[in-house]
């Protein structure tokens, strides 16, 4: 089981689990899939619930503890995405969405969990580019949480 669900959590998508796997064999189809996920609040389509019985599951189908990596990993990368951008937020002065380069170096190297200067070299130079040296934090954040 993921260790990035807690009991409560875990209780909650194994009775999703458990409701809609009809033939109760402990997997669950894409059909079955997709109102488990509809039963704990999300709207997935046809082609969302296909990648991720290809990236949590086997042969078709989903067991209770891809569905528990899947959803663990969910809900940490929409905490992780949402609390780093209202990080970012604290150092765009003016609202824009945007923080310098420098700043954004300053950050990366100094703050937190520090990055090494190599590592950050690189992702300025994939976030800039040949820019003005300001970088939009939104579509970066979701960039570096894809990597």
């Amino acid at each position: 089981m993921s260790t990035k669900l807690n009991e409560e959590a875990q209780a909650e998508f194994k009775e999703a689990f458990t409701l809609y796997d009809s033939n109760k064999d402990g997997r669950a189809e894409p059909a079955e899939l997709g109102n488990i996920l509809r039963w704990l609040g999300q709207n997935p389509s046809s082609s969302e619930v296909a990648e991720i019985i290809r990236d949590y599951g086997s042969n078709g189908a989903i067991t209770i503890d891809g569905l528990y990596n899947y959803l663990g990993r969910k809900v940490v990368d929409d905490f992780d995405e949402r609390e780093i951008i209202e990080a970012f937020q604290v150092f765009d002065k003016d609202g824009k969405g945007m923080v310098g380069a420098s700043e954004l170096r300053h950050i990366l190297t100094n703050l937190g969990e520090r990055l090494p200067e190599d590592q950050v070299e690189e992702m300025l130079r994939q976030a800039v580019g040949a820019g003005d040296g300001v970088i939009s934090y939104e579509p970066f954040v979701r960039n570096m949480l894809k990597k």
